[in-house]
């Protein structure tokens, strides 16, 4: 928020920027110098009124949408919600169900951490029921990965997880094992009949067993994915010293106990990732596991069925909906603006949900919104703009918050359908809307 200037100085700390900085030589004659040099009265330091920060003041919703109308939408198609602090709907237009495209992801990120938790990690483990032979079963971590990673989110390493393994056989004097691997966490397709067959060669499937977001190389995705991963785990092993005489699919035995494991990163740090960088496997995957943790299958139709409840329990189901695929690549998902801007909000307003807002991309700055906001009509946007971004074909939309230039801050969603070659114009107008929004007084 921003204060006027003598409501800056509060019981001897200089207030700038949102910080408090202790400034124990400010005086009284500094105060009335101050006042005097801005032309303001000199409040009284024992009347605490005279201290009160100015609070901010919400824009006009009919200067509001007379500046959003101004920007230019032709050949698009295009709803958008503007809520104020409380929830009050400030600003609006087509407020039905639209393609949401990625944004639906902010529906995955809040179910996952409401129904998981935040601190929830997944295992990924090697068991054994009789020597010579194991089992390496997937515990549905989408970050699994091979080789090193920076990356918080790839905490759990494939490399880790083989080098543990091996030692564990070696302790126990087993120099050649017989290889199983068991996704069975996971049931149904692994590939959803909404997504274009076109799509195949580099979407991944989803399974819960899955390494490098199932991707061997490069943008090739793999065909089994499970299969991939247990290969890639078999050659590690043999890097350590254990021979490994077949590999192929099969279910962990009764009984079996634990040779090795490696843990995830947690939920949280999981959702900032998918949300900054977009990960559809990472959004998928998160769906199953609050499906599983609700009771239902872990497919894409249980998944489905788990976000429509928890959408249904915080009251975000409205007519015009419906969820198919928690990462936001079926374009036959609908969801309203107004929806959208309120799971922002509801961010916003519970600290449970910290992990959605600081996975939020920024402006100019970070994930998908690095290369935005890039020419001097959203140049108010940049750094001050937080906003999940959402892409199809024929779909652009942006779901976020923003503070505007009065210190109020906004929740909003932009979203738009366009033929192809209007893909631009539909990004340059969302982009300079929520930049209008940012310089707003709109009094």
């Amino acid at each position: 928020m921003k204060f006027k200037l003598l409501g800056l100085i509060l019981a001897g700390s200089l207030v700038f920027s949102g910080c408090a900085v202790a400034d124990p030589t400010v005086s009284e004659s500094d105060l009335s110098a101050l006042a005097t040099a801005v032309g303001l009265e000199t409040p009284d330091p024992g009347d605490e009124n005279g201290w009160e920060p100015e609070e901010p003041v919400l824009p006009d919703s009919e200067v509001l949408a007379k500046a959003l109308n101004k920007i230019s939408r032709k050949s698009l198609t295009t709803g958008f919600a503007v809520l104020a602090p409380d929830g009050t709907v400030l600003a609006y237009r087509n407020d039905y169900g639209m393609v949401p495209a990625s944004t639906m992801k902010l529906v995955t990120a809040l179910a996952a951490i409401d129904v998981l938790g935040r601190d929830t990690r997944f295992s990924t483990s090697v068991v054994s029921a009789e020597a010579g032979k194991i089992t390496l079963v997937g515990g549905g971590d989408p970050f699994l990965w091979k080789g090193k990673s920076s990356v918080s989110a790839r905490r759990a390493n494939l490399d880790d997880l083989a080098a543990a393994t091996a030692a564990a056989l070696t302790a126990a004097g087993v120099t050649s094992v017989k290889l199983t691997y068991d996704a069975s966490l996971f049931s149904g397709s692994a590939y959803s009949s909404s997504w274009k067959k076109s799509w195949a060669s580099y979407t991944p499937r989803i399974k819960a067993l899955v390494v490098n977001g199932g991707k061997s190389t490069g943008w090739a995705a793999d065909k089994d994915p499970a299969l991939a991963t247990a290969k890639a785990f078999a050659d590690r092993l043999k890097k350590n010293g254990i021979k490994v005489s077949s590999t192929k699919a099969g279910a962990a035995p009764e009984g079996a106990v634990e040779v090795a494991a490696v843990q995830s990163a947690t939920v949280g740090v999981q959702v900032r990732r998918m949300l900054k960088y977009s990960d559809n496997v990472a959004a998928e995957v998160l769906a199953r596991q609050v499906a599983i943790a609700k009771g239902l299958p872990g497919s894409f139709s249980g998944a489905n069925k788990a976000l429509k409840a928890w959408m249904q329990e915080k009251g975000l189901w409205e007519t015009g909906q419906k969820i198919d695929g928690g990462s936001g690549l079926s374009s036959k998902t609908k969801l309203k603006p107004s929806v959208l801007a309120k799971l922002v909000l509801i961010s916003l307003d519970d600290n449970t949900y910290y992990d959605v807002i600081a996975g939020l991309p920024t402006a100019g700055v970070d994930g998908t919104l690095k290369k935005r906001f890039n020419d001097k009509s959203e140049a108010a946007g940049r750094k001050v703009v937080h906003a999940k971004t959402g892409s199809l074909k024929e779909v652009d939309t942006l779901a976020g918050y923003v503070t505007t230039a009065d210190g109020v801050t906004l929740t909003f969603a932009f979203m738009s359908s366009h033929a192809s070659s209007k893909a631009k114009a539909a990004v340059n107008w969302i982009d300079r809307s929520a930049s209008v929004l940012a310089k707003c007084g709109c009094r």
